[in-house]
């Protein structure tokens, strides 16, 4: 599906109504692809993914998604923050308890989501005490778990070591091949250019473009994209 999730003339308004945090008149996004929102930071990417959460509600639009799942139990949105947060337990209770809120036909052991998040040494450590990489990995397990058909990735790296990053991105694209819809919020170039089939890229709250990855970093229509890509900071 073409327009899987459809956003139309969506407009966030800051505090005081003084200026657009977001001016998005037309995205769409398709159902099987890894789609990476980039762009400098303080762009509005966080802020796109929140109101596709519904975390956030924007000032004027809409955010469509199309459902073709008849399985209740199947979720719509998921999401792992930045920064995340935690139960005041351990690893494996945090687990467990997402675990019993979403139950679904496929009877996902706790054990077997420590293993495959390379968690299982962590297990009985309290989540807020995990190093940054554990806590990227225990959050990504978190977001995958309520079995949603979309997920919401907001700099899934930030805080990971090389090994981590690249345990976390085979999960993105597995959970990809398995059929979930992937938003990748990222500055991240190289990341971008690993993970994405279309990229959308953002700045001061507009899309400036939104296309294929071959068409983005070889032949970008505006020059903010080429100053990006060349690591000029943009304003």
């Amino acid at each position: 599906m073409k327009d899987f999730i459809k956003i139309k003339n969506l407009i966030l308004f800051s505090s005081k109504g003084e200026r657009n945090l977001i001016d998005i008149p037309n995205l769409q996004f398709d159902s099987k692809s890894i789609s990476v929102i980039i762009g400098p930071n303080g762009a509005g990417k966080s802020l796109l993914l929140n109101l596709i959460q519904g975390l956030i509600l924007p000032s004027a639009g809409t955010i469509k998604v199309k459902s073709s799942i008849k399985d209740k139990s199947y979720k719509k949105v998921s999401i792992m923050m930045q920064k995340p947060s935690f139960l005041r337990r351990t690893t494996e209770q945090n687990i467990q308890f997402v675990l019993e809120l979403n139950k679904d036909k496929r009877k996902v052991s706790y054990l077997d989501v420590l293993e495959r998040f390379d968690l299982i040494a962590q297990r009985k450590i309290l989540a807020n005490k995990l190093s940054g990489g554990e806590k990227q990995r225990l959050a990504l397990a978190l977001a995958i778990i309520t079995n949603s058909k979309i997920l919401l990735l907001d700099e899934p790296t930030a805080n990971a070591d090389p090994r981590t990053t690249l345990k976390i991105e085979k999960i993105i694209k597995e959970e990809a091949i398995a059929g979930k819809k992937i938003l990748l919020v990222t500055h991240n170039i190289p990341q971008a250019k690993r993970l994405g089939q279309d990229i959308a890229f953002i700045h001061r709250g507009k899309v400036l473009e939104h296309c294929d990855k071959a068409v983005f970093v070889n032949h970008p229509k505006v020059k903010e994209i080429n100053q990006f890509l060349e690591g000029e900071v943009l304003i």
